[in-house]
């Protein structure tokens, strides 16, 4: 797959069509599963991949500021409870987005609300965890470039998306150099190039209400992503977000060049000056 591609063309879609979904995508989803990028391989993950019909069971467990997204397809990601189980969660389940909008197929990241709650309605086996849920299909017909900002189920706004890619993060403010606040200057790039390329894609990745409270540091031939605190990302989406980001900038890393150990959870053992608060979520070897 062509990750930076993907990455600038994805939207993330709250309005469906409720037709399914033909079969045979159906089953070149799950089997795309069993080859997708994962940060962490030796953590137990398993999806279902649930109908119209589990709306019902979704509604009061997951939603978009608690407003559940109807949908013909839900992806759910389910994992063992491991270290760094939601980061690898993320990974994976940008992965296959990144292969639904490549089948030409629509979606949307749904916030987990009570875990606990949808475990019970799904049967979930006791030792697996729900990490993760993705609403897709087909979208129904929008503006152009548009997106819904839903705040409550009376108050849905229609946002016209601007630009050539659709970066949510500047890239030159996203990037910093090994100085915190200073910017790297990613833009003076060539745009072909990889590193140009996997930092924009890692600005158009998507974040719980696109608050995108993650910045990255260059320093050398490392890349840092430091996740920022703020007020309304739980310590949950913020790890789901981080795996997102990771896989958008890795993916497009990737088609250039192999790398050899990819992504490493954790911080470095140079110490680095960060904001109070923040945190080194891993760091990537260019």
């Amino acid at each position: 797959m062509n990750y930076y591609e993907l990455a600038t063309k994805r939207e993330s879609t709250r309005s469906f069509k409720k037709k399914p979904v033909l079969d045979r995508q159906l089953s070149e989803l799950k089997n795309y599963f069993g080859e997708c990028r994962r940060l962490l391989p030796e953590i137990k993950t398993e999806i279902q991949i649930l109908g119209a019909e589990a709306y019902r069971n979704l509604t009061g467990c997951a939603g978009y500021h608690s407003f559940m997204i109807e949908a013909p397809h839900y992806l759910l990601i389910t994992s063992s409870p491991s270290d760094h189980y939601l980061e690898n969660a993320g990974y994976i389940g940008e992965d296959l987005v990144m292969k639904l909008t490549e089948m030409e197929l629509e979606s949307c990241w749904i916030t987990l609300t009570n875990t606990s709650e949808m475990k019970m309605r799904l049967s979930i086996p006791e030792d697996m965890e729900p990490a993760a849920l993705i609403a897709f299909g087909n979208a129904t017909t929008m503006l152009p470039s548009s997106r819904l900002d839903i705040k409550s189920v009376s108050d849905i706004i229609i946002k016209k998306r601007t630009g050539f890619v659709a970066t949510k993060l500047e890239v030159d403010h996203a990037v910093y150099t090994d100085t915190w606040g200073e910017s790297a200057g990613i833009s003076a790039l060539p745009i072909n190039s990889s590193l140009y390329q996997a930092f924009i894609a890692a600005c158009c990745a998507p974040s719980f209400l696109n608050l995108q409270s993650y910045r990255f540091m260059l320093d050398k031939d490392k890349v840092l992503m430091v996740t920022l605190p703020d007020d309304l990302t739980t310590s949950s989406d913020s790890r789901l977000n981080a795996g997102i980001a990771m896989l958008h900038f890795a993916g497009t890393m990737e088609n250039h060049h192999a790398s050899k150990g990819g992504w490493v959870l954790g911080a470095p053992e140079k110490q680095y000056d960060i904001p109070e608060g923040a945190s080194i979520d891993g760091y990537y070897a260019i």
